[in-house]
């Protein structure tokens, strides 16, 4: 019986595959295009990451730009392919705000003021730049397009009640600046 005990199974050999290496991502854009109103739409959730960026990093607007158009825009992410933002609307969101940072600052501010805030946290702040930026310099844009947009990007963010308050914010915004 002890001998028994003693004897070891037999090992058996397991077979190893080898998983290939994932792909890096790669753009897609042409499998996924989208119509001119997603590309709007995918404009301004990119032009709240480059702010977000730039914020964080430290980073010029120019090379953030750059850097979001050559490695994020129109990629495939875990199976998904995003439609690519409009680069003209990105570029000019994020040059208008630079632009006219001082403009935009002292409406996102007074916007904050009226509703009981003194500041917010970076994200919702590039939110904020990035909406009333739009609400100030494109007028040719209905405002309820600008505002919904902006609610969409900040409802993917987060799920408390920081959508209300973009959204009180920036109608706030389009009240003084469009009437």
């Amino acid at each position: 019986m002890a001998e028994e005990e003693t004897k070891k199974q037999p090992f058996r050999e397991l077979k190893v595959t080898k998983v290939p290496p994932r792909a890096p991502e790669r753009p897609v854009a042409g499998k996924n295009k989208g119509s001119a109103k997603a590309q709007k739409t995918a404009a301004r959730l990119a032009a709240v990451q480059v702010l977000y960026q730039m914020r964080i990093n430290n980073q010029d607007a120019q090379s953030a730009v750059q850097e979001y158009i050559s490695h994020r825009n129109g990629f495939n992410l875990d199976g998904d392919v995003f439609v690519p933002a409009e680069e003209t609307l990105l570029r000019d969101i994020i040059s208008g705000i630079q632009t006219r940072w001082s403009d935009v600052d002292g409406i996102v501010s007074a916007a904050l003021a009226a509703g009981g805030k003194s500041e917010v946290e970076a994200l919702l702040d590039a939110i904020l730049r990035a909406g009333a930026y739009e609400l100030l310099a494109h007028g040719d844009v209905d405002t309820g397009i600008i505002i919904h947009d902006y609610l969409n990007v900040t409802a993917g963010f987060y799920d408390g009640t920081e959508p209300k308050l973009v959204n009180a914010i920036l109608d706030k915004v389009a009240k003084t600046l469009r009437g």
